[in-house]
């Protein structure tokens, strides 16, 4: 398994077990966590003989906004099961997140999952060719994937690609958004933008506590909240047409809180976009991927979703 974090009493309970009955346990997380979240269940799989890979990301460039870190999200079962997505193994949070992520009965996707945990273990980055219009596509951050012509085709790419690409919809649920930059300097905030104005219908559903200006986890009424000013990009988004919804949970609390934490798009109502990475250009240089995936059977839920959030949440 491949994890930001794992800080969960029980799952660290079921990995114990799982390795005292012979199962082959790996895992890796991001060094940070395991380091400086003082959690005893780190310590637990270590003195149970666990391999715990604490993996460094802390690459430096001027478009970074925030720590890169290991931010891949995915477990591998048998070498023919896997589930991946944005969730973190912090269960007593997840029943209050609302995550995505999608899961595989496929041998050739555990495979290429395999490829990403190899190699950053410290293993070769393994070069393989991909279709960008391919029914199915799995992208990380730091992959050798290339396009016919050899060009790199990154997680980054494919997301600015499939939104220029849109001809009808493009309904979107994001943690984060920011100034996402492409390879000539195109931008995901213009690229939206411009797909609303060539008729595209666009819809986001934002984390709304991050979508805004100011210190985030203190304390204030939702009067205050709400009169907290946007970030930049999403005010912009908002300025020039584009429907933003800013969802928080049910109930007021001390420090006003949103469940969103996944990172899907789908577009035309049949092409579907999720994984572990955030809109914004941190995520370029952290240890990220997504999946791209064209099928109205796989859209479904996911459009589901989007409607529910809409209805249970409030937005604003």
């Amino acid at each position: 398994m491949s994890v930001d974090c794992i800080d969960d009493y029980d799952f660290a309970n079921h990995l114990v077990n799982a390795s005292e009955q012979g199962v082959l346990v790996q895992c890796l997380v991001d060094w940070r966590k395991m380091t400086m979240t003082n959690s005893h269940n780190y310590a637990r799989l270590k003195r149970a003989k666990i391999e715990l890979i604490g993996v460094v990301c802390s690459p430096d460039h001027p478009l970074i906004e925030v720590e890169p870190d290991m931010h891949t999200k995915f477990i591998i079962f048998n070498d023919e099961d896997c589930i991946l997505g944005s969730f973190n193994i912090t269960f007593e949070r997840w029943w209050a997140n609302w995550e995505s992520g999608m899961t595989f009965h496929s041998k050739g996707v555990c495979r290429l999952l395999d490829n990403i945990f190899q190699s950053q273990r410290g293993g070769v980055i393994q070069r393989y060719g991909i279709d960008p219009f391919s029914h199915f596509n799995l992208l990380y951050t730091f992959g050798r994937h290339t396009m016919q012509s050899g060009e790199n085709y990154l997680p980054h790419h494919a997301i600015l690609a499939e939104i220029n690409r849109a001809k009808y919809s493009i309904k979107i649920s994001l943690f984060l958004i920011g100034e996402l930059l492409g390879n000539y300097n195109d931008s995901v905030i213009c690229a939206l933008i411009n797909a609303k104005n060539r008729g595209v219908y666009v819809h986001i559903l934002f984390n709304g506590h991050l979508a805004r200006q100011g210190k985030i986890g203190v304390e204030r009424s939702m009067e205050d909240e709400l009169n907290r000013p946007l970030l930049p990009v999403i005010e912009r988004l908002r300025n020039s047409g584009v429907n933003v919804g800013l969802v928080y949970g049910q109930d007021d609390h001390p420090v006003p809180y949103s469940p969103i934490h996944s990172k899907y798009c789908i577009i035309d109502d049949y092409i579907v976009i999720d994984g572990s990475f955030n809109w914004y250009n941190t995520s370029v240089f952290s240890h990220d991927l997504v999946v791209i995936a064209a099928n109205h059977e796989v859209a479904k839920p996911y459009l589901h979703e989007f409607e529910q959030i809409q209805q249970l949440f409030r937005v604003y």
